[in-house]
């Protein structure tokens, strides 16, 4: 029996509908274990990757701690954190259970939420195109991905902002408003990385509903990220005055971002190169929505987001992985493989960029260029602009 690696075996395909549906399902469940298995095989053999005192201990553990304690939660000098909290805090409201466990026990725990949530991210990235094949080999791309290695040894919630703005897509598309907006209003946590995936929402909704439909969407976002803050006002009601100044002391470094690197080269002047790259990119995502599928221009909105934020880390780059899943479900098994080598010959460019002696974030800005460019080369946009889930 032959095997074609886009889905399905092309040695004697379903040809009823009943076979079709049980051999999707089949794959469905397949696509899951598969995906169940290597988070385990992750989970036991590279669980050292967590180490203490390191992101998710000054940005979530220290903050929820104090909130249920009843203290500030941007006043965090008391834990003896390394640096200020910074994350917005609709995600300090929602994780806030955290801080009543001790600070391992909820390290460990954040680390196998993180790996669920990445599994569910490849899960949902596949779209209609889910089989065995195709999550087997995704999982080890998207584990081994090195923003991800990365995102684990920091405790990140860069995945976290990514499977919200993925649940914030599907909800909105299968007209579950209020769990769309509930979740959009979680990944503007990082609204860095949601600013793109907004003006998509917007437009999805303007289709839907025009000026009325969109500004719903704002309003019902509004309220959410308002009451995902209760928990704050509750505990301390004057933390706003503190979170500012905590957001406003976190020292700038040399972020992985276009904007640094023109003004690294360019001084003052590299403030024009950054808005014309920025004026392009929002190009680009308008001539997506207007071209493409929803799902496609979405997941490339969410890719593209980095080239125009200022503010950016590498591990802020798992957020291309949902374009990365998609393009892959969605090719044949030739281009696979050019997606492999050339996802090879990126990751050994990573490994060098960490192996030389004076490394540093911002010597990453290239990785979320070469995947666009990469993904893009690969899918067949005649082709497939019609035969592609919308």
């Amino acid at each position: 029996m032959k095997y074609d690696l886009g889905m399905q075996m092309t040695g004697k395909p379903p040809k009823t509908i009943p076979e079709q549906e049980k051999w999707r399902l089949l794959q469905e469940i397949g696509a899951v274990l598969s995906l169940a298995m290597i988070g385990i095989l992750f989970a036991v053999q590279l669980g050292f990757l967590m180490k203490p005192r390191m992101d998710f201990y000054n940005e979530l553990w220290a903050p929820a701690r104090l909130l249920v304690n009843g203290e500030s939660p941007y006043d965090t000098s008391s834990l003896g954190t390394n640096l200020p909290p910074a994350w917005f805090p609709m995600v300090i409201g929602f994780f806030f259970p955290v801080g009543w466990l001790p600070e391992k026990t909820a390290l460990q725990a954040w680390f196998v939420f993180n790996i669920v949530e990445l599994c569910t991210i490849l899960w949902i990235a596949q779209d209609k195109r889910r089989s065995i094949v195709n999550s087997v080999l995704l999982g080890i791309l998207a584990f081994f991905f090195p923003p991800t290695l990365n995102h684990f040894h920091l405790g990140q919630i860069s995945i976290s902002i990514t499977l919200f703005l993925l649940l914030a897509f599907e909800f909105s598309r299968n007209r579950r408003h209020w769990l769309a907006s509930f979740f959009f209003a979680l990944a503007l946590s990082k609204p860095h990385l949601a600013a793109l995936a907004g003006i998509g929402l917007s437009y999805l909704y303007y289709q839907d509903g025009r000026l009325r439909g969109m500004l719903t969407f704002w309003g019902r976002t509004l309220i959410l990220a308002l009451a995902l803050c209760i928990p704050l006002f509750l505990a301390h009601p004057g933390w706003i005055p503190d979170a500012i100044d905590s957001m406003t002391q976190n020292p700038v470094w040399s972020y992985p971002s276009l904007f640094v690197l023109f003004r690294r080269y360019l001084d003052a002047w590299g403030i024009i190169p950054w808005g014309i790259t920025s004026i392009f990119v929002l190009w680009l995502v308008y001539l997506l929505w207007k071209r493409q599928t929803p799902i496609r221009a979405y997941y490339w909105s969410l890719a593209l987001a980095p080239l125009i934020s200022p503010y950016v880390g590498s591990w802020d780059f798992v957020i291309v992985l949902p374009m990365l899943g998609l393009t892959f479900a969605s090719i044949d098994w030739k281009r696979k493989i050019l997606l492999v080598v050339f996802y090879a010959l990126a990751w050994m460019g990573m490994a060098a960029v960490q192996r030389q002696e004076v490394s540093h974030n911002h010597y990453f800005w290239w990785v979320p260029l070469w995947f666009i460019l990469l993904s893009t080369a690969l899918t067949n946009w005649k082709g497939t602009e019609k035969t592609g889930s919308e």
